[in-house]
């Protein structure tokens, strides 16, 4: 289990739930978008719940192991979803190229 904290709010949740949060909070980051996502978490009683994050480019997250005696919260199909959006974000674009650009290569000439 980890302990993330963010925006002043601490929470617990599963390792891998917090650092594929912390891939996607990346991704979105060097992207400059943003997103809101849903985590199960524990609360301080052992109690199974969720937090919402509004996470972008000035998303900050400390996360830390603890010791537990809950359940770790699982959800595989927020895991998914979160590191298809990870590898959609990593995927290069295309990208429009203006004509003066396109004039600096000369596909005439021998290398």
């Amino acid at each position: 289990m980890k302990s993330v904290s963010y925006a002043g709010l601490t929470f617990s949740t599963a390792d891998v739930i917090a650092d594929t949060l912390l891939q996607l909070a990346a991704a979105l980051g060097q992207n400059e978008r943003a997103e809101t996502v849903d985590i199960p978490v524990v609360d301080d009683d052992g109690r199974p719940t969720s937090v919402q994050l509004v996470i972008g480019p000035a998303s900050q997250f400390i996360s830390r192991p603890i010791e537990s005696s809950y359940a770790d919260p699982q959800d595989d199909a927020l895991l998914d979803g979160m590191r298809r959006r990870i590898r959609s974000l990593d995927m290069p674009r295309a990208a429009a190229v203006s004509h003066s650009e396109f004039d600096r290569f000369d596909i005439d000439s021998p290398g």
